[in-house]
C-alpha cells in the first residue's frame, strides 16, 4: 500500500499484567478486544518482565518498588487481546537482570508481539521495530528516562561485547535558585568540603562542565559519577530538565531512519522523572523530546511512566499523548517477591520464611486511594495522507471507582484488611467514564486541544 493510505491505530497504556485473562467474556472486556482488532495496528506499553522465576534472580538491591515478573504465557493473552506491538523500555526492564530482559523479549516474540526499546546492546535497543500490516509498515521507537547507569545499553568496542539494557534518554537537571540562597548553599558546601565549580573540571574528569554561574555538591556517594546536584544562580526557584544531547540525537536518528523505511512512525517515551512531585503536566525535557520527535518524522508520540493520564497536545498536526495511564494494574498480585523487596518495605527479613507475597505494604502507589491509578482510555487515532483526521477516547476502569475514594468494585481474594483490586480493564460505565474523559478534556485544553465528550467517549474537535 502507498504511504498515503488511511491508518487506524489503537493505543493503550501501561500493562502491569500478572495474570492470564483470555477466559473472560464480559461485553465490556470484549469491547476492548474489538477496538484493538478493528485497528490497523494496536499498541500498549509493557511494564513487566516475562520469565520462569526458577531461571532468574533479581537484578538490583536498592529499588523502592516492585519487581515485575509474570509467567511467559501471559504474553500470549496480550496477543489474544489484539496487541500487535509494545514498548519495553522502562525502569523495570532490568528487574531481573540481562537474563530477565532477554526472556521478556523472547516471550513477546513467541507470542507474536513485536517489541522495541531493549536489546543486547545500544544499537539493538535503539533501533525501530517494524510491524507489517495490510495497510502498510508501522515503526516503533521506544526509549526511557530515569534508569540507573548500569541499565543503559552500551555499544560493543573492539573485543568487548555491548552491554544489554534499555535505550536511554538521559536527562540533565539544573536547580535554579536566587542569589542569596546560592550563597548560603555555597557556604555550606565549602564547610563540608564538597563544593565543585567549573574551575575544578579537567580533561578526564567525570561530570558536567559547569558554567560560571553554576556549582555542584560533590556528594560522597556520587563522586565517581559527578553529574547531580548542579545549582545555578537565577532570579527565582526553578528546576530545569533537558534531554542529554547525545541520547537525543541517537533517538532522533532512529526516528529519521524509521520515517524513511516505514509508512507510520510511533515514538514511546517512558519517564519516571518529575520536576518535583508528579503533577498533571509533563517535565520540560519530555515536551522537548516530543516536539523534536514530531519534527523528525514521528506521526504519534506517547508518554507513560507516572501511571496517570495527562493531557494531549497537537503539534504540527500530529498527536502527543503525554500520559497514557495504567491499562492493567496487577502489581498487588505478583506471586514472586524477592528478599530485597521485603527489606525495602520494612518487613522483618529475619522472619523471611513466614513472609508471603500478600504482605502489606510491598508495592508503591497503592498505599492510599487515588483517582488516577485505576483508570485510563483506549485511544483510537486516525490519519489520512499522513494528516490527523480523528482521535476518539474510550474510557476504561481497572476495578475501582474513578473517584478520590477509589472504592473497589472488582476485587480478588477475601481479605478485608488489605483488599486487592482485580486490575483488569473494562470499558467504563457512564459515571466513571465521564470522570476519565473530563480529566483528559481539562488537561488537554491547556495545550489548545479541544475534546468534546458525551460521557461515554471523547472526540477531538478538528480545526482548532
Amino acid at each position: 500500500m502507498p504511504p498515503t493510505a488511511d491508518w487506524s491505530v489503537a493505543i493503550a497504556g501501561e500493562c502491569m499484567v500478572t495474570r492470564p485473562f483470555s477466559m473472560h467474556s464480559e461485553a465490556e472486556f470484549l469491547r476492548i478486544r474489538e477496538l484493538f482488532e478493528k485497528a490497523d495496528v494496536a499498541y500498549a506499553h509493557l511494564e513487566m518482565n516475562f520469565g520462569d522465576a526458577a531461571d532468574l534472580h533479581p537484578g538490583r538491591g536498592d529499588w523502592y518498588g516492585s519487581y515485575m515478573l509474570a509467567e511467559p504465557h501471559v504474553a500470549k493473552d496480550l496477543r489474544w487481546l489484539g496487541v500487535d506491538v509494545m514498548s519495553t523500555a522502562n525502569n523495570h526492564s532490568l528487574d531481573f537482570g540481562a537474563k530477565g530482559l532477554f526472556s521478556t523479549v523472547q516471550a513477546l516474540k513467541d507470542a507474536g508481539v513485536a517489541g522495541a526499546g531493549t536489546g543486547r546492546d545500544l544499537d539493538d535497543a535503539r533501533m525501530p521495530t517494524y510491524v507489517e500490516t495490510p495497510r502498510g509498515r508501522m515503526a516503533l521507537i521506544s526509549t526511557t528516562s530515569g534508569n540507573r547507569p548500569h541499565e543503559w545499553a552500551g555499544r560493543p568496542k573492539e573485543t568487548m561485547q555491548g552491554r544489554p539494557g534499555i535505550n536511554p534518554l538521559r536527562v540533565t537537571t539544573t536547580y535554579v535558585i536566587p542569589r542569596e540562597a546560592a550563597q548560603h548553599l555555597k557556604a555550606t558546601a565549602e564547610g563540608l568540603n564538597i563544593l565543585r565549580t567549573g574551575k575544578d573540571w579537567k580533561p578526564g574528569k567525570t561530570g558536567r562542565v559547569l558554567r560560571d554561574d553554576e556549582f555542584q555538591y560533590n556528594l560522597p556517594g556520587g563522586q565517581s559519577a559527578a553529574g547531580e546536584m548542579v545549582f545555578r544562580e537565577g532570579d527565582d526557584y526553578q528546576i530545569l530538565t533537558e534531554c542529554h544531547a547525545g541520547d537525543l540525537e541517537g533517538n532522533l536518528r532512529a526516528i529519521r531512519s524509521a520515517a524513511h523505511m516505514s509508512d507510520l512512525v510511533m515514538v514511546a517515551h517512558h519517564f519516571n522523572i518529575a520536576e518535583g512531585p508528579r503533577g498533571d503536566r509533563p517535565p520540560r525535557f519530555v515536551r522537548e523530546f516530543a516536539h523534536r520527535a514530531i519534527e523528525e518524522g514521528a506521526d504519534i508520540f506517547v508518554g507513560h511512566g507516572w501511571h496517570k493520564t495527562l493531557g494531549i497536545e497537537i503539534y504540527r498536526g500530529k498527536p502527543i499523548f503525554y500520559g497514557l495511564g495504567n491499562f492493567f494494574a496487577q502489581s498487588e498480585l505478583l506471586e514472586r517477591v524477592p528478599y530485597d523487596s521485603y527489606e525495602t518495605w520494612g518487613h522483618d527479613v529475619d522472619a523471611l520464611p513466614t513472609l508471603t507475597p500478600d504482605a502489606h505494604p510491598l508495592h508503591p502507589g497503592l498505599d492510599t486511594p487515588t483517582p488516577t491509578w485505576w483508570s485510563s482510555a483506549v485511544i483510537e487515532v486516525h490519519l489520512t495522507d499522513g494528516r490527523l483526521t480523528g482521535i476518539t477516547l474510550h474510557p476504561v476502569e481497572l476495578g475501582r471507582e474513578v473517584s478520590k475514594e477509589a472504592k473497589i468494585t472488582r476485587g480478588t481474594g477475601k481479605s478485608a484488611q488489605h483488599p486487592v483490586t482485580e486490575g483488569r480493564p473494562l470499558v467504563a460505565d457512564q459515571v466513571n467514564g465521564a470522570e476519565v474523559l473530563e480529566r483528559y478534556r481539562q488537561l488537554s485544553a491547556e495545550y489548545g486541544t479541544t475534546l468534546e465528550t458525551d460521557g461515554r467517549v471523547a472526540r477531538l474537535r478538528l480545526g482548532d
